[in-house]
């Protein structure tokens, strides 16, 4: 008798679970792509926040994530010039002796990340797709495939040695 009422809400459960669509998919990876673009952004401003020298020459220059469609974002360089910092024996500084930093506000920064986080975890939160599906469906590979970002972000078969 119990395995029956077991087979019963087992066959009850199966029924009410939804078919996710590929569209629904395909959204789903471009918003979190989009996302993991913006915080890698963020990321690469704080980890900069003190370059005084690049391979283009002068400091790093703050980076922005912006008009995002389709799950990529454009991203273009702040136009605020740099800080000037009087370090005259610094070897990056000027025959005036200033040194250019770039015009990074850690705070803000900060403040995006955190702001970006939210936004994922409710993204994540009203996923169309099961916690395991970037490590157990084949459809993750379409994913992966189409969003850099979310292939670098989530792709752990490589790592864990999976073939899915």
């Amino acid at each position: 008798m119990m395995k029956k009422i077991f087979l019963l809400f087992f066959l009850i459960g199966c029924t009410h679970q939804k078919s996710v669509s590929e569209k629904e998919i395909d959204l789903y990876c471009q918003d979190l792509n989009v996302l993991y673009q913006k915080v890698g952004i963020i990321a690469s401003n704080i980890v900069n926040i003190n370059t005084t020298r690049t391979v283009e020459g002068g400091p790093y220059v703050r980076k922005i994530a912006g008009n995002c469609k389709n799950g990529f974002c454009e991203i273009v360089n702040d136009s605020t010039p740099p800080l000037l910092k009087y370090e005259p024996k610094h070897p990056d500084a000027n025959k005036n002796g200033y040194v250019a930093y770039p015009n990074i506000n850690l705070q803000l920064e900060e403040a995006d990340k955190v702001l970006w986080q939210h936004v994922y975890e409710t993204v994540y939160k009203y996923s169309p797709v099961p916690n395991n599906f970037f490590f157990n469906d084949p459809r993750a590979t379409t994913c992966f495939n189409k969003y850099p970002n979310l292939k670098a972000a989530l792709d752990y078969r490589e790592y864990l040695g999976r073939d899915i």
